[in-house]
């Protein structure tokens, strides 16, 4: 799969980042892996015959394995290009599985695009075997490929995954910073000028979490920011400390980093 966490090289007017020049370039990738792994599916077999073959080996075995995974694979791609094109909102009203609430934040699930997509599609791959393949439910005469009922029965559990997230976000956020950490990031940014070029952290390190911090505001992805570059944490040791999952947290400081290469280039 793609590894779509670095904006690189995107920016807006003015040098201001870009959330949707960033989530369009991400969709596009996105949709490249959508069309590659649709072709893989339709080089399978054709539907009718495929799901005979399945329900023969009954939805186990090698041959099963191989359609879940190219199967899984195309939904994945297809609800993380949705997340990033900003319709998966419509995508779920639409199937008629209700209207998501509002991202607790601005490219929050951006950020956690790939986790939720995972989770959507571990989940979907369960409920397509046992509720729609087993009892016999896809009827090929209704017109609807197999890969269109699973991006529907992906839709159905992301409703529920976007729930379940955008609830542990809410507590993240609510939860203050821990005050030690919050301190210490903000006498460090408020040091950053006058470190002398001995001190402990290179001039290289101080000019792009000066120019990070410049133009960050979520405290959380400032945080992060600053535990990564200053102390070498990993993505999962910030998140246990943030409340962050680690790919939020990947997400949060390749977009930092981008916006301090951002502001170099327009000093």
């Amino acid at each position: 799969m793609v590894d779509s966490c670095d904006p690189n090289g995107h920016s807006s007017l003015g040098g201001i980042p870009s959330l949707k020049k960033w989530a369009a370039d991400l969709a596009w990738l996105a949709d490249a892996d959508r069309d590659n792994a649709e072709e893989r599916v339709d080089r399978l077999a054709g539907d009718r015959e495929l799901e005979a073959a399945l329900r023969a080996g009954g939805f186990r075995g090698r041959d099963y394995d191989l359609f879940a995974i190219e199967i899984a694979k195309y939904g994945w791609a297809v609800i993380r290009g949705w997340i990033y094109k900003g319709q998966i909102a419509g995508e779920v009203k639409r199937k008629g599985f209700g209207a998501l609430e509002a991202e607790p934040r601005e490219g929050a699930m951006i950020e956690d695009a790939e986790g939720l997509a995972d989770e959507t599609v571990v989940l979907a791959l369960t409920a397509f075997r046992d509720k729609v393949l087993v009892p016999g439910k896809w009827d090929p005469s209704r017109g609807a490929s197999l890969r269109t009922f699973f991006v529907g029965q992906c839709l159905l559990q992301f409703s529920n995954v976007y729930k379940r997230w955008r609830r542990e976000e809410l507590r993240s956020y609510a939860a203050p910073l821990d005050a030690d950490l919050a301190r210490e990031v903000e006498e460090f940014e408020s040091n950053l000028a006058n470190l002398a070029p001995d001190a402990s952290v290179t001039a290289q390190v101080r000019d792009e979490l000066r120019r990070a911090f410049g133009s960050i505001t979520d405290h959380r992805a400032r945080s992060a920011f600053y535990l990564s570059v200053a102390h070498g944490l990993t993505h999962e040791q910030i998140g246990h400390k943030l409340g962050m999952t680690g790919k939020a947290v990947e997400s949060a400081i390749a977009r930092a980093r981008q916006r301090a290469r951002e502001n170099r280039e327009t000093v």
